[in-house]
């Protein structure tokens, strides 16, 4: 094989390995950025308004604040307290061996007035209850915690569910009442 033809095949080589390459490196890229945005929002005061829904079932409508060492939900109209640090948040969260994978930036959005990126992966969970599912996630331009997220999963023995999360950092309090 000639010099001149060795250098074609290695930009042909190049160019085909190299796109695939590339879109890996985004891929990898946008998971990262799902993935530091989910323990960010960890570390930080927020609160969650969260409404799954399933199909021939009633919604479900809850919520989550979470303080400095504290956390507060609301399960069947009770607030239940546990305290948890923001580590022990991300380290659970790490633990659920939960995978992200085909993520990609898809655009740019708003959310309450603040413009995010929003991104979709394919989402894996091989816990207790394993699930397979779908996530959208608005994540903020400005301080890179999310804003909103939207999943799509099929649970074995529970179904499809659809749970949108609404996030908010701003005035976090500790719920009132008993």
């Amino acid at each position: 094989m000639s010099t001149a033809s060795k250098s074609v095949l290695a930009v042909l080589v190049l160019t085909f390995c190299g796109s695939g390459m590339s879109h890996a490196i985004a891929e990898d890229a946008a998971c990262t950025i799902i993935r530091e945005a989910t323990y960010a929002r960890m570390r930080v005061l927020h609160r969650v308004i969260i409404d799954t829904t399933q199909p021939g079932r009633k919604p479900i409508h809850g919520q989550e604040i979470y303080l400095k060492t504290v956390q507060y939900r609301l399960l069947l109209g009770h607030w239940i307290k546990t305290a948890t640090s923001p580590q022990q948040e991300i380290d659970g969260e790490k633990k659920l061996n939960a995978t992200f994978s085909n993520c990609r930036k898809e655009g740019e959005g708003r959310i309450n007035g603040q413009p995010a990126a929003i991104y979709s992966a394919k989402t894996r969970n091989l816990t207790l209850v394993p699930f397979n599912g779908d996530l959208r996630m608005w994540i903020s331009r400005k301080t890179g915690l999310p804003l909103r997220s939207e999943a799509n999963a099929s649970i074995p023995f529970l179904g499809q569910s659809r749970t949108v999360k609404t996030y908010a950092y701003d005035n976090v309090r500790p719920p009132s009442g008993p």
